[in-house]
């Protein structure tokens, strides 16, 4: 039975995994022998190449598809490589080959999978996007890097002559060509690849724009007269010109600044004859990447912080403003008695009047006038306690779908934990967003979560978050203790949540089998910004 139920498990997961990832993964090893192969303008004696853009195709894939495919991404490597010849199959470090193939996707994958879990678990500035996409292009490529070294130290493939084979030049070498293959080329495939995940425009403006642009070009001016007297060094003022655009402008300033410069030196470095000039100039591209990307992340991850922190103070706001109209309701019952009471005995008097036949039409029309006055006044005391905790208090805004979630969760710890119920959060990506009344929305989920707690105590309840051609999909799954019977039904709560996704341009949908039920909030979604 339990193998059987492994069975049953593995299908489940195959059948979740999209064409589309699939697809990739088919494709996947012609692409990397092609970047692999272009590469080869940049090898060395002592090294393949100073500039690898088959790790960024590689990266770019476990980014997309998640790291739990690297052992088929492993596979797939090591097979293009033996099949092309790259690897001999009949030599006698064939293994130790092997191995050094399968070692670079294996630390890819679990640096990704490193970043993927600080990014959904962390607390820190570090956890805020773009700053996880940042750190992993930098940290795959350096780990990769050491799990080469520490491989060639235990078990050495290189020739013991270090005059011939020196260990240092090589693994350099290894770590700058995988750190600009990653940083050059990884940002693009995504971006390509992935259309929903276009950036989004971050800190970019027209002025900050053309600022970096000329501190950029005197970067470039600065170069060309070093390069002539000291090519080795030459690039350094452009790696401070690359860095501000990425301070300035985010991402997006400093990948242009980036390719703009790798599209002069690359070619450069490929005529360069000397080996310790072009080290030395692709060491430089590195470390501006490096600089000017994290540079960019950081930016815009204080942006996020910044626009995180204004929600927040919005949201408390929200809750003060709630907290003092429960107080002004009570005061506000009181004072519309008065003028009900008024509106009561005045109708009675009215209502005598038109019995008599010989009324006084002085008297008719004072009280008319008094009912007029005090339903005046009735009607503008519930105007204003309308405005004071009304919908307009929060304003529509881009909204994180994976920090809405976190905090709906958050709010409901304790009570889930009163009924012994776990509430399971799936990975959302932290770019994915909807616009929308954040206090609405928190509101459904909130409702949600609270019904599947109600029918579901001392279970599991999962969200999980889909994003479709134009809509994301929220869905809250819990399975019923008692078959049958679902406590949260279709009531008043989920009527308000149907009614608040319908405002927002989405939907509420209930599916019920005989033993879980499952709602999914459809919202439509907003241009995503890749970290």
């Amino acid at each position: 039975m339990q193998i059987w139920a492994i069975h049953q498990h593995l299908i489940e997961r195959v059948s979740h995994v999209r064409a589309e990832t699939w697809l990739l993964l088919l494709i996947y090893p012609l692409a990397f022998k092609a970047a692999h192969m272009a590469a080869s303008p940049w090898g060395g004696a002592h090294f393949f190449s100073l500039w690898y853009p088959a790790a960024g195709v590689r990266f770019a894939l476990l980014w997309r598809v998640g790291a739990r495919f690297t052992p088929l991404i492993m596979i797939e490597e090591c097979l293009v490589q033996v099949a092309t010849g790259t690897v001999e199959l009949h030599h006698p470090e064939f293994l130790n080959h092997l191995g050094g193939v399968a070692r670079a996707p294996l630390a890819y994958g679990a640096m990704v999978a490193l970043v993927r879990f600080i990014e959904t678990k962390g607390r820190s500035e570090l956890a805020i996007a773009p700053m996880p996409f940042g750190l992993a292009t930098v940290l795959s490529p350096t780990l990769a890097a050491f799990v080469a070294g520490l491989w060639e130290w235990i078990w050495p493939g290189l020739s013991t002559d270090l005059s011939t084979q020196p260990f240092a030049t090589m693994i350099a070498a290894f770590l700058i060509g995988d750190l600009l293959g990653v940083l050059l080329l990884a940002p693009a495939l995504l971006w390509l690849f992935d259309p929903s995940n276009r950036w989004g425009l971050g800190i970019l403006s027209g002025t900050r724009a053309i600022e970096a642009a000329i501190v950029f070009l005197a970067g470039w001016l600065l170069a060309a007269g070093l390069a002539s007297v000291q090519p080795q060094i030459a690039v350094m003022p452009v790696l401070i010109a690359a860095i501000w655009a990425g301070i300035r402008c985010g991402r997006h300033g400093a990948w242009a600044a980036i390719i703009l410069s790798a599209a002069i030196i690359l070619p450069w470095s490929a005529a360069e004859q000397s080996v310790s000039t072009r080290l030395a100039l692709h060491m430089t591209l590195a470390a501006m990447a490096i600089a000017a990307y994290l540079a960019g992340s950081f930016a815009e991850a204080q942006l996020t912080a910044r626009q995180d922190i204004g929600r927040r103070d919005r949201m408390l706001f929200q809750a003060e403003r709630l907290k003092t109209l429960r107080a002004m309701s009570v005061a506000i019952i009181h004072e519309i008695s008065q003028p009900l009471s008024t509106l009561a005995i005045e109708t009675r008097h009215l209502s005598k009047l038109a019995d008599d036949g010989d009324w006084d039409r002085a008297d008719m029309a004072q009280s008319i006038e008094l009912i007029d006055r005090k339903t005046a006044l009735i009607a503008d005391m519930v105007r204003r306690l309308r405005s004071f905790g009304g919908r307009s208090v929060d304003e529509p805004s881009t909204i994180s779908v994976a920090q809405l979630l976190r905090d709906c969760v958050t709010i409901l710890e304790r009570e889930a934990l009163d009924k012994q119920c776990q509430i399971r959060l799936e990975p959302v990506d932290s770019q994915l967003v909807v616009m929308g009344h954040e206090i609405e929305l928190m509101q459904i989920l909130i409702n949600l979560l609270r019904n599947a707690i109600a029918a579901s105590p001392g279970t599991s309840i999962s969200i999980c978050v889909t994003c479709a051609k134009d809509a994301v999909a929220i869905a809250v799954e819990n399975r019923l203790v008692q078959p049958g019977r679902d406590p949260g039904g279709m009531g008043i709560g989920l009527m308000v949540a149907r009614a608040i996704a319908n405002a927002h341009g989405g939907d509420l949908v209930r599916e019920k089998d005989s033993d879980k039920v499952r709602h999914t909030v459809q919202l439509p979604f907003e241009m995503m910004s890749h970290g």
